[in-house]
């Protein structure tokens, strides 16, 4: 972890989720591993009552730890507020509008937003409190080249603040060393081979060698 209030902060992205009873753990052994600002929970399809029920452990967790809880899923803006949850993580123009207007300035609203330029700018405008690039809407990351490039192209320009999602603890210090605000992990924590503490541990090493003063 390191002490520079510029360095990138950590999101995590769960895996889309059908029960969470024993993904709970796993969570609060990333969490406790050091700081992360918020973290992005996939729900699967399900009613209303049954994803507020899994929702609501994950969320716990996440704000005892001191971290912000998103909602993510296909059709989960409405268990927002009754699940207790500090914001939601959409995909796409029309669901970013409809977020924002809805949910602001109470909610977060953060968008995922695709290769195109064009769209990143419109999240943007509309309000997102951040953008994320490299990740599709199924989870899997982009590929590594592709995300930094994006970032890139971002941070030294737009104002709304962004998340660089890696999908390999490889690629956090470039991303980190780019000025992102935020570096997001999914897979690379919840399957690395020594645990999610031991990747979450990996990543802030990554994130202040990155941002280590030069000589």
């Amino acid at each position: 972890m390191t002490d520079d209030a510029s360095a990138p902060r950590l999101m995590l992205v769960t895996p889309e989720l059908a029960e969470t009873e024993a993904f709970l753990p796993v969570l609060e052994a990333a969490l406790a591993a050091g700081d992360v600002a918020a973290v992005a929970i996939r729900l699967a399809p399900a009613d209303d009552r049954a994803r507020i029920a899994r929702a609501k452990p994950l969320i716990a967790a996440a704000q005892g730890a001191g971290a912000a809880a998103l909602i993510a899923g296909e059709g989960v803006e409405d268990i927002v507020g009754k699940s207790g949850a500090d914001g939601v993580h959409v995909v796409g123009e029309v669901a970013t509008a409809e977020a924002v207007e809805r949910f602001q300035p109470e909610k977060i609203v953060g968008a995922a937003v695709s290769r195109s330029r064009d769209e990143a700018m419109t999240a943007g405008e509309r309000g997102a409190d951040y953008v994320l690039f490299g990740m599709a809407e199924n989870g899997a990351a982009w590929s590594a080249e592709q995300t930094l490039e994006r970032v890139a192209w971002w941070v030294p320009i737009f104002e709304t603040p962004c998340v660089g999602f890696a999908g390999s603890l490889d690629d956090v210090a470039a991303l980190a060393a780019t000025g992102v605000e935020f570096v997001g992990l999914g897979d690379a924590v919840w399957r690395h081979e020594a645990g999610p503490a031991a990747a979450v541990a990996a990543a802030h090493a990554a994130i202040s060698l990155a941002r280590a003063p030069t000589p």
